[in-house]
């Protein structure tokens, strides 16, 4: 008894979760467009054009021309076409003709799409369906794919309100499956639209809104405003149907807030927004509410002839009337229905309401009136929805089902191969990276040891360095006794002999010992022209001396005398060993970091950066 009460509560906690997530995912979805819908509304000023702002558009119309002009009549079009039918006929016929006068296809069948659906929207079905299906024969997703999706998705309206509904389906699900093979968001929009449609006319309201979402996501993409407050209603209607009532009342106060932003839709709209708060009273027991908007949307559905919404507006007041007690009113309200459906050919609602007159004319002792209501019912029943038809509703609804399924099926595959795609590049990258890094620590250790080997190296030429300098120094005494009368000679042999003999690069050479001691490298414009006037010959003997004595180029050579005295110095004085390398640099003659960086290390194969650090660290 026990486990059998636990087992309970668990599957009323699971089903509370679930269905609480349910509400919550749609309630969540709804306030985010909302939102959306207030950003772009803030940016209405920089999208006047979008939001159909009629002065800016009437002024817009006086300035330009062709194309352009054309394009702003049907803009002027859609900012009227809920307001005024007259005007919006108006401005439509004359970009019809403007577009025949210069040749433009595309604003033709714009506007005679346009005629169609205001035939469709005062209920004149068949007259709508004739000319949609006339335009349909040149319009094509690659030539003109709004007015494409614009054409199909009219004709499914058409077949959901005249009752077809397998047609609407079959019509709306062709659309979808175009737009989401061309990936085209307008497409999409209009796709779903047609769906939205027809779920909540078959009073499928969870797939009705769900429709309805996913198009108000494309309207918002593509700043389609004129859809917005249509899509508004849509969805507080379903919600609604789905007995959230207060969601749909604040969805009805956002519709009121936005229509003091911009421009209200007009009575089309908002007579069947009447209608649907009427509605949401009635289900309320508000019955006074209820009747007041009821009266405004019957009013506004008479005066602009919108006459496939009077059998529904009918229908409501006979349901409002019917709470009321006032069964022969009701029953007045229901033939009256059916006539006007009858009228339109919405047969739905001629279905509908037979079924329910049938019923109240048993229970006011009417059996004649009972039963040709009953036969009414049951022939377009047995015409419009046999069993054919409901089939292949079902079969259509899943195909669609199984292409969702497959497609999600296939988008789990890709995920999961792109899963196993990035693991192994992962593991790839990662063995790269672990390779690369075994060679890294190989590389670092093999020239860390190179370097520690060619530290010593230098250290020990250093210290030969600091060894030869006090033999230097001696010898810079003794030669500093050679007497006056020798350099004059040597003078003079310089100056009157044109070849380099021996005796000639003796005295070059021991002059330039001489100048070694007096640490003339260290002048940073050191070069071979000075030196050679201080010497008092010329560069060329100078140089010819410098190769074939000292083995090496003049720039080498002061290069080589640089460095030597650098290791001595580092290694005898602490300041100047901590001093900074641009410094230290200056100071045996280069004005160049980078020239020294590479004069040093081609000589003893490291940088002297990391013999002054390796020497700092070894003296401490």
């Amino acid at each position: 008894m026990f486990t059998k009460l636990k087992i309970s509560l668990l599957l009323f906690m699971v089903f509370c979760v679930v269905f609480g997530h349910a509400q919550k995912t749609y309630k969540d979805s709804i306030d985010i467009y909302f939102d959306q819908i207030q950003n772009l509304i803030s940016l209405k000023d920089n999208y006047k054009e979008d939001f159909l702002d009629p002065e800016f558009l009437l002024d817009k119309k006086d300035k330009v021309t062709g194309r352009e002009k054309v394009a702003t009549l049907l803009k002027l079009y859609s900012a009227y076409v809920y307001k005024s039918s007259e005007t919006a006929r108006t401005y439509n016929q004359r970009a019809l003709e403007l577009s025949k006068d210069i040749g433009l296809k595309q604003g033709e069948l714009c506007g005679t799409f346009n005629e169609a659906y205001l035939l469709f929207v005062s209920g004149q079905f068949d007259e709508a369906m004739d000319l949609v299906q006339g335009i349909s024969k040149y319009v094509s997703v690659r030539n003109y794919p709004e007015t494409y999706a614009d054409v199909y998705t009219l004709i499914s309206y058409i077949h959901t309100e005249k009752g077809e509904f397998d047609m609407a389906l079959e019509t709306g699900l062709g659309l979808l499956d175009v737009a989401e093979k061309s990936a085209n968001e307008y497409l999409l929009m209009r796709a779903y639209s047609a769906l939205s449609h027809y779920y909540l006319r078959i009073e499928n309201y969870p797939e009705a809104l769900s429709y309805c979402l996913k198009g108000l996501h494309y309207v918002i993409r593509l700043r389609k405003v004129q859809y917005i407050f249509p899509k508004i209603d849509e969805i507080a209607r379903m919600t609604a149907k789905l007995d959230d009532t207060q969601g749909a009342l604040d969805a009805y106060s956002f519709y009121v807030d936005l229509e003091k932003k911009i421009n209200p839709p007009g009575s089309y709209i908002q007579s069947i927004v009447y209608m649907n708060m009427a509605d949401i009273f009635i289900s309320n027991g508000k019955y006074e509410k209820a009747q007041n908007y009821l009266s405004q949307a019957l009013e506004m559905n008479y005066k602009n002839k919108f006459r496939f919404r009077i059998p529904r507006a009918l229908m409501l007041q006979a349901e409002l009337n019917l709470k009321n007690k006032d069964t022969v009113n009701a029953i007045l309200n229901y033939e009256e229905s059916i006539e006007a459906a009858e009228d339109i050919n919405a047969f739905d609602v001629v279905k509908t309401n037979s079924g329910i007159l049938a019923e109240l004319y048993e229970k006011t002792n009417q059996p004649s009136m009972a039963y040709e209501h009953r036969a009414l019912n049951k022939v377009i029943r047995d015409s419009l929805f046999n069993n054919e038809k409901e089939q292949k509703i079902v079969i259509l609804e899943t195909r669609r089902k199984v292409k969702e399924i497959t497609q999600k099926k296939r988008i789990l595959e890709l995920e999961n191969e792109a899963q196993r795609a990035r693991y192994n590049t992962i593991m790839i990258v990662l063995g790269l990276v672990v390779i690369s890094g075994f060679f890294a620590v190989l590389s670092y250790l093999k020239v860390r040891a190179k370097n520690k080997l060619l530290y010593k190296r230098t250290m020990e030429l250093a210290e030969i360095q600091v060894g030869m300098g006090e033999k230097l120094r001696q010898l810079e005494a003794a030669q500093s006794q050679t007497n006056d009368s020798d350099i004059d000679e040597d003078d003079a042999k310089l100056k009157s002999t044109n070849t380099l003999d021996n005796d000639v690069k003796n005295i070059i050479l021991r002059r330039l010992e001489k100048l070694e001691m007096e640490k003339f490298f260290i002048d940073q414009n050191c070069s071979l022209r000075q030196v050679a006037q201080q010497l008092k010959t010329n560069p060329k003997y100078l140089s010819q001396v410098v190769n074939q004595e000292k083995k090496s180029s003049f720039t080498n050579y002061i290069n080589e005398l640089r460095i030597n005295y650098l290791l001595s110095r580092l290694l005898q004085d602490e300041d100047f060993r901590n001093s900074k390398l641009s410094y230290i640099a200056a100071s045996i003659g280069y004005n160049n970091l980078n020239t020294f960086n590479t004069a040093f290390k081609k000589k003893q194969g490291i940088l002297p950066s990391y013999f002054i650090k390796e020497l700092i660290q070894d003296q401490n």
